[in-house]
């Protein structure tokens, strides 16, 4: 079974959050285009972890100097 959770990486602001059970992947991908379009530098993935804990503490592995944001930056 392929995860639901999805991280959105905000480069310029240097913070990632995480989203927990997402059903519309195709609307964060819409999200971030349109920001990466106004000039933002984010991103977004699927991780491949089991839970958002696990998600979480990679991501501030990978991201070093990066915050987890609870709120989305797109």
């Amino acid at each position: 079974m392929e995860s639901s959770i999805l991280v959105i990486v905000d480069h310029d602001e240097k913070q990632f959050h995480v989203i927990p059970d997402v059903e519309e992947k195709a609307l964060y991908d819409r999200r971030v285009e349109e920001a990466k379009e106004s000039g933002r530098d984010v991103g977004v993935f699927r991780s491949s972890l089991a839970s958002v804990y696990e998600t979480i503490d990679a991501a501030q592995h990978e991201y070093k100097g990066y915050s987890h944001k609870e709120e989305s930056p797109v």
